[in-house]
């Protein structure tokens, strides 16, 4: 029971005064109007604007989906960027050196298409050496000196327990990372000032660093660019950069699926075909990268059809192609597999061949259908046997809206174009042009 003296004083047999409980370490509120149906009532309300934006957010996810699904035309981003481009990204080699080995294969396309936009650049026969020269064209370059200068001035003057969360210091060699935490200390001890270290020579091991093969455990590779070496890139060989944003990759998958202009009946007949020989491949005893290798070839080569339908060359496969027989033939259920999706076995000259009938209807909606069952089978496949970079087979990258795609070098750059995609960290593929 309450005293009328305690009643009046606020306290109401709860513990506290004006309708507060206090509990240990925390506090539950309940007003004296209402009681304990004020704190079931604010907590409806939060619930229900938890709800709405929710909601909103998803109606906002597919607005964008939508407008995604209407693309932008292969066709018009052809006539804009002047260069025929491939329905689909390439895989690069995970060799360590993955974006200068797409940067490298995209402008060696380039040159080899069209000439013309070529200009008084030469670029090495491998990768690898490309990535020397490269290096050895942006060590020279004022203004990636001037980055690098920058981003040490950074490191030095922070703290250096924020020195221990910049992430990309730490992909640096060991024996850098301990320079430069040495250098930090001895500055932020008031020990020696900015102006009194030899910057000019960290800068040099900076690049050093980056230009250098490494080694770890007998393991070679290469470290990983970052923002500034993509701006240096752009300018040593003149050429404009667009890197499609991974963050926006599975809205775009996502509208491309919903892009799709095939029949109800096409699909299902497709799948009832193709569906049962490419599980028929995934059981026949090949290793899960030797299925994804398969269906990426047998994608390949119907996206060339795609792409160049009046062409005949890209409709016959020969089956003694070292590279067909080493990525589809020789697999079980490989042969199968071609023949679902429409190539038929013929011979010619004592020689067999696997031939793709051209199709009546414009468009050629059947075999747009297989392309789609073969890429989402991928995808499947890949998902569950943790395979990277498949989700972007679905995707025609000639479709993809500019406010997805970081666009480097476009006003000083000539019209050599290069279109990549970082799929996971430091793992990129490029969208290669097509020949005229």
């Amino acid at each position: 029971a309450i005293s009328p003296e305690k009643r009046a004083a606020g306290h109401d047999g709860l513990g506290g005064r004006d309708g507060h409980v206090h509990g240990e370490g925390h506090m539950l509120c309940a007003q004296r109007r209402g009681g304990w149906k004020g704190c079931a009532r604010a907590d409806r309300v939060r619930k229900k604007q938890l709800e709405e934006d929710r909601i909103r957010t998803e109606q906002t996810r597919k607005a964008q989906v939508a407008a995604m699904a209407k693309g932008v035309e292969p066709e018009e981003y052809e006539k804009e960027t002047g260069i025929l481009w491939e329905s689909r990204f390439t895989d690069v080699p995970d060799d360590g050196n993955c974006l200068m080995h797409a940067v490298w294969l995209g402008l060696r396309k380039l040159a080899a298409f069209y000439p013309e936009l070529k200009g008084d650049i030469t670029l090495p026969d491998t990768a690898e050496r490309f990535r020397a020269a490269a290096m050895m064209k942006m060590a020279k370059d004022p203004l990636y000196r001037d980055a690098i200068m920058n981003q040490l001035q950074l490191w030095l003057s922070v703290e250096c327990d924020v020195l221990f969360c910049l992430e990309d210091l730490f992909l640096l060699p060991p024996d850098f990372q301990s320079l430069v935490v040495q250098m930090n200390q001895e500055v932020q001890a008031g020990g020696v000032t900015m102006d009194q270290l030899d910057l000019g020579s960290l800068v040099n091991q900076y690049i050093a660093a980056v230009s250098q093969k490494q080694v770890d455990s007998g393991r070679e590779y290469y470290l990983p660019l970052g923002e500034i070496e993509l701006e240096a890139l752009c300018r040593a060989f003149d050429f404009r950069l667009q890197v499609v944003k991974t963050e926006a990759l599975d809205m775009i998958v996502e509208g491309a699926r919903q892009a799709r202009n095939i029949s109800e009946e096409d699909a299902k007949m497709v799948q009832s075909v193709v569906k049962p020989a490419a599980d028929a491949l995934l059981k026949g005893g090949a290793s899960n990268e030797e299925v994804s290798e398969a269906l990426r070839t047998l994608t390949m080569y119907i996206g060339n059809v795609l792409d160049s339908p009046k062409d005949d060359k890209f409709r016959t496969i020969r089956a003694g192609n070292p590279a067909f027989q080493k990525r589809v033939a020789s697999k079980k259920a490989g042969l199968e597999l071609v023949q679902s999706c429409g190539f038929a076995r013929t011979e010619k000259d004592g020689e067999e061949f696997y031939t793709l009938p051209a199709e009546e209807e414009e468009g050629q909606p059947r075999l747009r259908a297989v392309k789609y069952c073969l890429d989402d089978f991928l995808v499947e496949h890949e998902q569950r046997t943790g395979g990277f970079g498949a989700v972007t087979a679905i995707v025609d990258p000639r479709t993809i809206h500019p406010e997805h795609i970081y666009d480097r070098n476009r006003e000083n750059a000539s019209k050599r174009l290069v279109r990549i995609l970082n799929v996971r960290t430091n793992h990129y593929q490029v969208h290669l042009p097509r020949k005229p």
